[in-house]
């Protein structure tokens, strides 16, 4: 439950250059060893139920991850046209995004939803089969430079997926997406790339493997594996231990860990009742005067109302007006500051009453 209300003033205040081969990856051998996973129920975030696997290094986390889809090469614009098409991947991501699946990792530092951000379609070149990291950090930073695509907005969550034609594959055929970053004019552009079967359900479970690692471990130093989680190299991180998959809205994706289930999991929207009303707290404002209360941990994905009902009748004139500001605490978590006007001449006490909607 969102916890309760408290008369505040002013809110609470709540490295490395390029890594080169370090990187978060998908292995092919990960997807061809794949089992279907029923959907875990979200509960509230809370610590781990055994030993944690994984552990918060406090480096850059992409609290709503902006994603940008750029699909490399003339075969996406072929007649016939490829399958999946373009149109088919950015429709499914966004389903993806909008679901269940990332509110999960609000365990991890509160992390919750992105967006898609756009999509292009870029065919002035063509990707080399057998490409490396640098091949894709040089085409994205020449689409910047050519204003193809837009620049990472002003907090820095952007991340840049390049989506390969199918048949083409990178220098190490073991991999089949990756994520990393690189540095250009002294800001870390977050970028990743994922290799294409023909198969919309494969492009899917890749993508949403690098999403989830990209928001929890965007540069390698945030969300790692404890000491023997991982057996590979480079960045342990919460998809790299699981390989089941499930359907979400009917776009299928990858479990990813999770330290608070301690397994892996595939979020489902949890079973409740809509709509939900409740009293969140109890005040009382002084005559002619203002007061301001905040109520924090509100899942984003839920719509909520407020109303200040005063607690005895005092016929024959308005009592209060109330305004309502939002503060985004966290990628997952809204907090709700509310500002409670006594517009007669005596104390007036009331109830801070909320009603959830439903999901947004």
């Amino acid at each position: 439950m969102p916890q309760e209300a408290a008369t505040q003033t002013d809110p609470l205040a709540a490295s490395q250059e390029s890594p080169g081969l370090m990187a978060g990856v998908v292995r092919r051998a990960e997807l061809d060893s794949v089992a279907v996973l029923e959907p875990t129920e979200l509960g509230p975030a809370g610590p781990a139920g055994g030993a944690a696997k994984f552990s918060d290094n406090g480096g850059p986390m992409l609290q709503v991850v902006q994603l940008f889809l750029i699909y490399w090469g003339s075969a996406w614009t072929a007649n016939p046209p490829p399958t999946p098409r373009a149109a088919d991947i950015t429709s499914a991501c966004s389903t993806m995004i909008k679901s269940s699946y990332m509110p999960g990792l609000a365990q991890y530092r509160g992390l919750g939803r992105g967006f898609v951000r756009g999509s292009a379609v870029i065919t002035s070149s063509n990707p080399p089969n057998g490409f490396t990291d640098s091949n894709v950090s040089n085409f994205v930073d020449a689409q910047l430079n050519a204003g193809t695509i837009p620049s990472p907005d002003v907090d820095n969550q952007t991340l840049y997926m390049v989506v390969m034609p199918r048949g083409v594959s990178a220098s190490n055929t073991g991999f089949i997406g990756e994520h990393t970053y690189y540095t250009r004019s002294g800001q870390r552009i977050h970028f990743a790339w994922i290799t294409n079967s023909g198969s919309l359900a494969s492009v899917t479970t890749i993508i949403s493997h690098e999403l989830v690692e990209s928001a929890s471990d965007p540069e390698g130093s945030a969300l790692l594996g404890v000491a023997g989680t991982c057996s590979q190299s480079g960045w342990c991180e919460i998809g790299d231990v699981c390989s089941s998959t499930s359907a979400v809205d009917g776009v299928t994706v990858q479990s990813y860990w999770s330290d608070q289930d301690g397994q892996c999991i595939v979020p489902a929207w949890p079973n409740r009742v809509y709509p939900r009303i409740g009293v969140q707290w109890t005040g009382t404002v002084p005559a002619g005067a203002s007061a301001r209360w905040f109520t924090f941990n509100w899942p984003e994905w839920e719509r909520v109302e407020w109303r200040m009902l005063p607690a005895v009748p005092r016929p024959g004139a308005a009592e209060l007006t109330w305004d309502v500001a939002i503060e985004r605490a966290s990628g997952n978590y809204l907090t709700y500051w509310i500002t409670v006007t006594n517009l007669t001449n005596q104390p007036v006490t009331f109830d801070g009453r909320y009603c959830v909607l439903g999901r947004t």
